[in-house]
């Protein structure tokens, strides 16, 4: 949203956006300049995924593909960190299609699909 000209009001849901963004007034989105805004976004996602590549060139990995939970690490405390694969159950592809494994079971059960509450 950013390289699009984002400037953060968080008046998104209002159809007030100053910079023309996000709304669907015609006065407002006059503000918006297409052709810049499409450079813009082609500029971040070709940074993004420079970056990227650069990142996991660094880990040794060739391609996203080759990343694995082991790969990444959250901080857990002062001077602590742990890999993704330490502090989550990772699960095989399918697995689910049998049912839920051993340590989902109360969420699975409790689960709503109409709904999040």
């Amino acid at each position: 949203m950013r390289a699009v000209g984002c400037v953060g009001t968080g008046r998104c849901h209002t159809n007030t956006c100053p910079v023309g963004v996000a709304t669907q007034d015609p006065r407002r989105t006059r503000a918006l300049d297409v052709g810049d805004k499409a450079r813009r976004v082609r500029d971040y996602q070709r940074g993004t995924v420079r970056d990227a590549v650069r990142i996991m060139a660094s880990m040794g990995v060739r391609e996203p593909a080759a990343l694995t939970p082991a790969h990444l690490v959250r901080r857990t405390g002062p001077g602590t960190v742990r890999s993704y694969a330490e502090l989550y159950e990772w699960l095989e592809p399918g697995v689910l299609l049998s049912g839920p494994p051993e340590s989902w079971a109360a969420d699975w059960k409790s689960a709503d699909p109409d709904g999040f509450s």
